[in-house]
């Protein structure tokens, strides 16, 4: 009965990650949502405002990376619901489909609560408002990539950020970054042609410094 059950929400959820309201209306949703943190940190909020600026722009600069982790790491990770939904979406890049509604929601209430420990509520409300910005501009752009290319090719940034997703599509491996490349420069899955992927300079930093640490550590046994 339990494994039934199981069956039936996780073929619910199938159709609503499937529908194309599910994709339209979670992303006005979204976007309702990213505002109304903003006004409410900008009421709760009662420092100077290029404070205010800077909490924001931390926040929209934090969703690259968050958006990185999950797409490369959980998308592309264990089998799961989400690496279901996002493998079907390489298979079929123009089909609309998109997490259920209210989940990235749900997400943004919890990031809000946790810092809401260690920061004030107008400080956190305006940093998960500077990460759903972030979040919202990168369903825009991923939108843009897959339906409306030749809008982009107008613009040089936008459409080299298209063609390094084009070619993610065709190689799993490499480029996660939809938003930005940078983080795919980080940690050394940047690949700008059909090349090999580029060497991470992040990670062949702390390799060196930890095998230069353990050789110390064994000459000095």
């Amino acid at each position: 009965m339990a494994t039934r059950s199981g069956r039936l929400v996780v073929g619910a959820l199938d159709r609503i990650v499937h529908s194309s309201a599910n994709y339209w209306v979670a992303m006005l949703c979204d976007l309702a949502a990213a505002l109304a943190f903003l006004v409410l940190g900008l009421h709760r909020f009662s420092g100077p405002r290029v404070v205010a600026g800077g909490v924001v722009i931390v926040g929209f600069m934090s969703s690259g990376l968050l958006e990185y982790v999950v797409h490369r790491w959980l998308l592309h990770g264990p089998p799961s619901m989400a690496s279901r939904g996002h493998a079907q979406h390489h298979a079929e890049p123009r089909t609309l489909i998109s997490t259920p509604l209210l989940v990235i929601m749900a997400g943004a209430l919890v990031i809000w609560g946790l810092l809401g420990l260690v920061l004030t509520a107008g400080i956190a409300a305006l940093l998960v408002f500077g990460l759903y910005a972030g979040y919202n501009y990168f369903a825009l752009v991923h939108h843009w990539q897959h339906h409306r290319g030749k809008e982009l090719a107008s613009v040089a940034y936008l459409r080299r950020l298209e063609r390094l997703h084009h070619l993610h599509h065709h190689r799993q491996v490499v480029n996660f970054g939809i938003s930005t490349a940078m983080w795919d420069r980080l940690f050394g899955t940047f690949q700008p042609t059909n090349e090999p992927a580029t060497h991470s300079v992040f990670w062949n930093s702390i390799r060196s410094y930890w095998i230069k640490l353990t050789c110390k550590a064994s000459a000095t046994n």
